[in-house]
């Protein structure tokens, strides 16, 4: 078996758990900035349409109270209020862009906040029956009228879930 190089997470990794520095904190409420749009709030979770990659309808769900990390930190309210408004920003993003598979991650290895990538997969796929490499997801931007009339698609949708 190969050796694997481990390694430790970068330094002040334990206080950006608990929310030093936390950039999604900061985006809570806002209505748009660099990387997206915000096209859904609700009582648990704003969801912003993003910006970048090539992917369109990519769209990130945040959990919008107080700085948490992990789900697992969430009350069975918090829980479900989370999990029931994420399925609805799903169900958008399904109905409002061509897919054939709903994708959804939630990792927070870069940004230790709690919130989850919804990403439609459509028949033209860049990997289709694998993951989608970060690639697509961070590289590039949608043009701005193609963007704009996305998020007024997506808000639609929103409203009619």
């Amino acid at each position: 078996m190969e050796s694997i190089n481990l390694q430790r997470w970068r330094e002040g990794w334990a206080q950006e758990r608990r929310g030093r520095s936390c950039v999604l904190c900061g985006v809570i409420g806002v209505v748009e900035n660099d990387w997206g749009r915000r096209v859904f709030t609700g009582r648990y979770l704003d969801a912003f349409l993003c910006k970048q990659g090539s992917i369109r309808g990519y769209t990130v769900a945040v959990w919008n109270g107080s700085h948490i990390a992990e789900p697992t930190h969430l009350t069975a309210t918090e829980a479900t209020g989370y999990w029931q408004e994420l399925l609805r920003v799903g169900a958008a993003v399904e109905t409002a862009f061509e897919n054939v598979k709903m994708n959804y991650q939630i990792l927070g290895n870069s940004v230790p906040h709690l919130h989850t990538h919804v990403i439609p997969r459509a028949p033209l796929d860049p990997a289709p029956n694998g993951p989608l490499p970060w690639t697509y997801l961070d590289h590039g931007r949608h043009d701005p009228d193609v963007f704009a009339a996305d998020a007024a698609l997506l808000k639609g949708a929103l409203q009619q879930t």
